[in-house]
């Protein structure tokens, strides 16, 4: 069975060393290039709206959110361009979701349960 073995692997071809083999550095075919999608046009950062009054949500995490226009908001205050104070959280107007806060490292809404990142679980 030994000798066998051994007379079968005489007869495996042998890889070629890098310097036998011949390598071709150009492609055969050109590349296939494809135009980039548009750029969307970016938006203008609105300005900040302080909190105002005691009606900001608590989560059980420890964070807080806002009082915009005497009501809660589960995100921050910024001006539309009529000027008017508007809750939000990162682009989503209204703020976020009941059971939902707005998370400044996610820059989303996320569970409110969710722990801040770095720490441990909210109870």
């Amino acid at each position: 069975m030994l000798a066998l073995s051994a007379a079968m692997g005489a007869c495996t071809p042998q890889p070629q060393s890098s310097k036998e083999r011949k390598l071709d550095a150009v492609a055969q075919s050109s590349p296939q290039l494809e135009p980039l999608p548009p750029t969307p046009p970016s938006k203008t950062p609105r300005a900040r709206v302080a909190s105002e009054g005691d009606c900001a949500p608590r989560y059980p995490n420890g964070a807080r959110g806002t009082c915009i226009n005497n009501q809660p908001c589960r995100g921050y205050g910024v001006r539309n361009p009529d000027g008017k104070a508007v809750c939000t959280c990162y682009g989503r107007d209204g703020g976020c979701a009941e059971g939902q806060r707005c998370d400044g490292m996610r820059l989303t809404c996320v569970p409110q349960k969710e722990p801040l990142l770095g720490r441990g679980n909210a109870e």
